[in-house]
């Protein structure tokens, strides 16, 4: 019996190990200890999503007729388990043709006309070892921040 093994080019976006680590060191020297100062507690340094997560979010592009998906830092509030540490939150964009340019504008949910249907109904719920089914759920925003939950070893 023959074994077929395929090779796949690296992807478009593989900028390699030592950038990875040059740049993840550039953030935790220059950026990382100034956040965490102001915050007075270690800020996130990473946000560690499932495969799962990845599928749900490609899934949601296709449905909303998106093209992409735009990446915006933000700040967990006052009350919540990770107040005041860095979030990362997704948003799916479409293509909108504005003059003779091309710009991907955020799919606002609430303004899609399914969006009172879509709320009505429950929501499939990834839970991550150790989690709470009753927390609320948020919706692309749903990852494990380091600090506090984190793989150590991974910035050795």
């Amino acid at each position: 019996m023959q074994h077929h093994v395929t090779v796949k080019p690296l992807p478009f976006f593989y900028v390699g190990q030592k950038t990875t680590a040059d740049r993840i060191t550039r953030f935790q020297n220059q950026k990382h200890n100034v956040l965490s100062q102001a915050l007075g507690k270690p800020d996130t340094k990473s946000v560690w999503y499932s495969k799962e997560h990845f599928v749900k979010l490609l899934e949601e592009i296709d449905f909303a007729g998106g093209d992409g998906i735009r990446i915006n830092f933000g700040t967990y509030e006052d009350g919540h388990q990770y107040a005041g540490q860095l979030c990362l939150l997704f948003n799916v964009t479409r293509e909108k043709a504005v003059g003779n340019t091309t710009i991907h504008h955020n799919v606002v949910l609430e303004k899609e006309s399914n969006f009172s249907e879509r709320s009505s109904l429950p929501r499939e719920i990834i839970l991550f070892p150790g989690d709470d089914p009753a927390e609320d759920v948020k919706d692309f925003n749903l990852g494990l921040p380091c600090p506090p939950r984190c793989d150590d070893s991974f910035y050795e």
